[in-house]
């Protein structure tokens, strides 16, 4: 079962200082610099933690010497189901909430062959504990609104938890808006605020693009949405964290959010 909570906990994602940071020395910058900045907690790619899927107490007390805690691991779906076994293991016991599920995944002619596949991914993290989620995204199985709830349709919630990125539903949510989807979904149990333009793509901080903040901050106070908003960008063209930084300061400002 998803770990519940009285309040929107803030993370942050590491794709703004780099997908890949499963060297130590990479991985503790980018701890030192979230921490630093105020953010509580931290999600990171399944290639991050591979050199710790043995070593989850260690993991773990790396964030915990920073007042950090393990907002969760973005897989990227394949066939490998033990690959799998293992990291739901390691985030179970590394005090993991998350398990968001974001990557190239087959076309839709393939959908009746991807989506068993997926929820496999989803059953087993439900073995460990942990809570899974679809992302939609540009380019995967589930792209527009309409795709991700088909997906949603088609999957068992028991397993698979309800998502949404604002940044790729403002870039792919064609005729619909991250607000609108929000409130369609008061089940809504993982949140991404990311930011997009046509200029600058999904390399925005949150606040300079064209999602409309105001009304997202809005709709998740409307449905009185408690848990994880973690913030991702996909790159910057400053130091990751300037741009981490800044989105941190504007999302506490726009969502209303108290002093820590």
């Amino acid at each position: 079962m998803a770990r519940t909570y009285d309040r929107i906990r803030l993370g942050v994602s590491s794709l703004v200082w780099a997908s890949d940071l499963s060297e130590q020395g990479p991985f503790e910058t980018f701890l030192d610099q979230a921490a630093e900045i105020g953010y509580e907690g931290i999600l990171v790619f399944d290639m991050t933690v591979v050199p710790w899927l043995d070593k989850p107490a260690e993991f773990k007390a790396l964030l915990q010497r920073r007042g950090l805690d393990f907002a969760g691991v973005i897989l990227r779906p394949n066939i490998d189901f033990r690959a799998t076994d293992r990291l739901g293991r390691f985030m179970a016991a590394a005090g993991a909430d998350v398990m968001n599920i974001s990557g190239r995944d087959g076309t839709k002619a393939e959908w009746d062959i991807v989506i068993p596949a997926l929820m496999r991914h989803a059953e087993i993290a439900h073995s460990h504990g942990i809570r899974a989620s679809y992302q939609h995204h540009t380019g995967w199985i589930a792209e527009t609104m309409e795709d991700y709830e088909r997906l949603l349709k088609d999957t068992d919630r028991k397993y698979l938890g309800v998502m949404t990125d604002c940044g790729h539903a403002t870039k792919d949510f064609v005729g619909h808006t991250a607000q609108e989807f929000i409130l369609r979904h008061p089940e809504l149990e993982y949140i991404e605020f990311k930011d997009y333009t046509p200029q600058t793509d999904l390399n925005t901080e949150v606040g300079r693009g064209l999602a409309d903040w105001p009304a997202i901050a809005d709709a998740v106070r409307k449905i009185d949405y408690k848990g994880w908003i973690v913030v991702e960008q996909n790159s910057s063209f400053r130091p990751a964290r300037i741009g981490a930084s800044e989105s941190f300061h504007y999302v506490r400002d726009v969502l209303g959010l108290g002093r820590r």
